[in-house]
């Protein structure tokens, strides 16, 4: 583990331009223990973080149980002191094994949001976090890697080279969490997540022959015809059949459109969604963990659809029927793969939901879904301020 890290740490000094800041923060995490939380900006923050604290530290990352059906990450994942999480569902089972990685002094390592945002911008805290910081009754601290969002976007088809700067702060020490209810901790820990890379790093420039490739698999409206999924990318360019064309440059600005910036043109299109009076619905590839172990993506078939009330599901996994509904805003958020895969669990059997005819649809669902647990939210928020007035 120390050779992989040392070597990982020269590759990303050279090739990636990481620096790891040793702050006190940091000193004063190597000399004990505390939780870790992090903003989860790019699908390499496991290795960023890692790379900051071991060693001396060892750190027990909570991670998706989803990584555990890749037959060749899982003998990585089993040699790794990893605790396993089913995604946006209850699992008492995580919270007993943090409590014990904590209970053995190993450092707990977080990313409370629980998934990696399609456009890079940090999303809500889960339910819950606070409560396990307050039953950990460890010093919390904060590592944030800003210039991985550039670096690794979710989106794109390759790493750009630029800058990381990994740094560490002290968020709460132990009095803190003892004194302060779940509610303020997870206040806190809200804040100290929340991340613009594009603002942090906007004086970087990121270089790659390709910066644009993939771009098409978030950004499914053209702002010009306003048709979906007629949008296709090539190089530095993300262009429309209309003949609209948009360049991408090495500070992630837009040029050849009224948006300045990819989340401009995301929010724009998640606006343009109205759940009330659109559903969304398909045919889908359905994908499930066989009994290997391993993500047979082949399991099924179903026909899917969602809508501001409900989310349905009509199909067959295994050869088996499995039919299901699910009130929309209680799956909280899909985790997903840009345009292959969004996921989702039913009694406790991840399914993976591969839509056709274009896998793109993926990110519409996904905005979708968050639009309508954001709303639900305020909702939630506007009638508990009206009672308390």
């Amino acid at each position: 583990a120390v050779l992989v890290r040392a070597v990982l740490g020269v590759v990303y000094r050279l090739k990636y331009g990481l620096v790891v800041e040793k702050s006190e923060a940091l000193r004063e995490l190597h000399r004990g223990q505390g939780l870790v939380i992090a903003p989860h900006t790019s699908a390499k923050d496991h290795w960023l973080v890692g790379m900051a604290v071991f060693p001396p530290v060892r750190p027990t990352f909570v991670v998706s149980e989803h990584f555990l059906a890749k037959p060749k990450l899982r003998p990585i994942l089993k040699l790794a002191h990893i605790v396993t999480k089913k995604m946006f569902c209850p699992d008492v089972g995580t919270v007993l094994n943090t409590l014990r990685a904590g209970k053995e002094g190993n450092t707990v390592i977080l990313f409370p949001e629980g998934r990696l945002s399609l456009c890079g911008r940090t999303g809500r805290v889960t339910e819950g976090s606070g409560m396990l910081a307050k039953k950990l009754g460890l010093a919390v601290y904060v590592i944030t890697a800003n210039g991985a969002t550039l670096t690794f976007p979710k989106w794109a088809k390759d790493a750009r080279r630029g800058k990381i700067f990994v740094r560490t702060e002290k968020l709460l020490t132990k009095e803190e969490v003892a004194a302060l209810t779940p509610a303020e901790i997870e206040a806190r820990m809200q804040d100290a997540v929340t991340h613009d890379d594009f603002a942090v790093m906007q004086d970087v420039v990121y270089r790659s022959p390709r910066m644009a490739e993939g771009l098409d698999g978030i950004l499914w409206r053209c702002p010009s015809c306003r048709r979906e999924f007629t949008l296709h990318t090539e190089k530095n360019a993300i262009f429309c059949d209309c003949g609209m064309r948009a360049e991408l440059d090495g500070h992630y600005r837009l040029s050849g459109t009224h948006f300045s910036s990819i989340l401009s043109w995301y929010d724009w299109q998640c606006e343009e969604m109205d759940p009330a009076h659109e559903c969304m619905e398909c045919d889908a590839e359905i994908g499930a963990v066989n009994e290997k172990g391993n993500m047979d993506p082949h399991a099924g078939h179903a026909h899917i659809r969602m809508d501001a009330e409900n989310f349905t599901f009509a199909g067959e996994v295994f050869g088996k029927p499995v039919s299901f509904s699910r009130r929309t805003e209680s799956i909280v958020a899909f985790p997903a793969t840009v345009a292959t895969e969004f996921d989702i669990y039913y009694n406790n059997m991840l399914l993976y939901m591969y839509p056709t005819p274009d896998r793109r649809a993926v990110a519409k669902w996904v905005a979708y879904l968050d639009r309508v647990v954001a709303a639900a939210r305020d909702e939630k928020i506007r009638q508990t301020a009206a009672i308390g007035s």
